[in-house]
């Protein structure tokens, strides 16, 4: 499989950026300066975490149902998408 959706919770923070986590999996967060930055970088991280899952063989967690992650009053919850067919051919690319 290589295209996922997982849910990302974005914290607004008080210079006008975002910090950006994925509960589902260990070590992936993100941040961006603006909430355009932050998806575009929690698009980035999610398949650079997800393309090192497949790469080293370990089981992808399903992704959590929005409803059930608690978040604070000033965060939300994002579906965040990516393809890691698309990820793999951008930046495994080699010179012959």
């Amino acid at each position: 499989m290589s295209k996922y959706a997982y849910p990302a919770v974005f914290t607004p923070e008080e210079n006008g950026a975002y910090s950006i986590i994925f509960p589902d999996l260990e070590g992936c967060y993100t941040c961006g300066d603006s909430l355009e930055d932050g998806i575009e970088m929690a698009e980035d991280t999610l398949a650079l975490t997800l393309y090192g899952y497949e790469k080293d063989g370990r089981e992808i967690p399903k992704a959590s149902a929005p409803a059930s992650l608690k978040v604070s009053e000033n965060e939300f919850v994002n579906f965040i998408s990516c393809d890691t067919m698309t990820y793999r051919k951008m930046y495994n690319n080699k010179a012959v």
